[in-house]
């Protein structure tokens, strides 16, 4: 067993499982009798992530498909094993209230995160489906955060984000959601790990993926305790306000999908397809070496 684990995750629900399981401390009732010491970090967007990894700071995270291969095929197929799947339909486009439709964005500013799968959404699928096409609107990289101050400002016209941020711009009439992504992409969020950690502790590997799956669990069959769970963590992350209403409202949008099914290992390849064709990657991965479900199995089964 490793002497310490490195777990990454985002402030938002598309990190649903491990918001529970960091404000349980299910990680750590899993590590508590072999004395491994688990450490966690907050990020706001995958390719944060994907830096953090290639310093060796983390061993594993939840990321979109879009960052995940880039980050493979940037570090040669080094960087990251994709284990499992997290969380389908987590990400929104959100307007000012002026805005009727995704074509009315034409010469409009739209707040992103650079090089994660919302920002890919909209510039692949979401914009050219409107007759919009690069250069009809300016994209302002933003860290998800900052996304609704920034909305509330005028300093943007939209941002494509998740939740508890987008939910939070309704409630408060600084925006209105004009789609959801659920509706023609399932923006999945995948667990990743190290591919050392796999190789030298998979004893490690495999307590870990019990104690998430414990997480999964709880956010299935208990979604009031999860909604008190989640309004607990915003709060003590500086949400003030999200409301347990809020927290109530997210639970309902968010399907938690632990299994790497045919349907999301085909949309992630068909990613990596629409990413080499728009020279975002030289290569397409090497699809068994990056796609591990065994060890989602394999915790299932011991």
């Amino acid at each position: 067993m490793a002497k310490k684990i490195r777990i990454g995750y985002f402030a938002n629900v598309t990190h649903a499982a491990a918001l529970v399981g960091v404000q349980r401390k299910t990680f750590e009732t899993y590590f508590k009798a072999d004395k491994t010491k688990v450490e966690f970090t907050v990020f706001n967007a995958g390719p944060a992530v994907v830096e953090a990894m290639k310093g060796g700071a983390i061993d594993v995270s939840y990321i979109g498909p879009s960052p995940a291969i880039s980050g493979y095929a940037s570090t040669g197929g080094s960087l990251l094993r994709i284990i499992a799947g997290a969380t389908l339909n987590g990400a929104q486009l959100i307007v000012k209230p002026t805005i009727n439709s995704v074509a009315d964005l034409k010469g409009k500013k739209i707040s992103v995160s650079t090089g994660s799968t919302t920002a890919n959404i909209f510039i692949q699928t979401v914009a050219p489906a409107a007759g919009l096409k690069p250069g009809d609107y300016q994209l302002i990289n933003m860290r998800p955060p900052d996304q609704v101050a920034a909305l509330a400002a005028g300093s943007v016209d939209a941002i494509t984000s998740f939740e508890p941020y987008l939910t939070v711009a309704e409630k408060e009439g600084i925006g209105t959601m004009l789609m959801r992504f659920g509706q023609i992409d399932p923006n999945p969020t995948c667990l990743v790990l190290s591919p050392t950690l796999i190789e030298k502790s998979p004893e490690t590997v495999q307590a870990f993926m019990k104690s998430w799956l414990e997480g999964v669990d709880f956010w299935k069959n208990n979604p009031s305790r999860v909604a008190e769970v989640l309004h607990e963590q915003y709060n003590a992350a500086g949400y003030s306000n999200v409301t347990h209403e809020m927290a109530e409202s997210i639970v309902k949008q968010i399907k938690v999908e632990p299994e790497l099914t045919p349907a999301i290992a085909d949309h992630i390849k068909a990613e990596a397809e629409r990413m080499k064709a728009a020279n975002l990657i030289k290569q397409l991965p090497d699809w068994p070496k990056v796609m591990r479900p065994d060890l989602l199995q394999k915790a299932r089964s011991a």
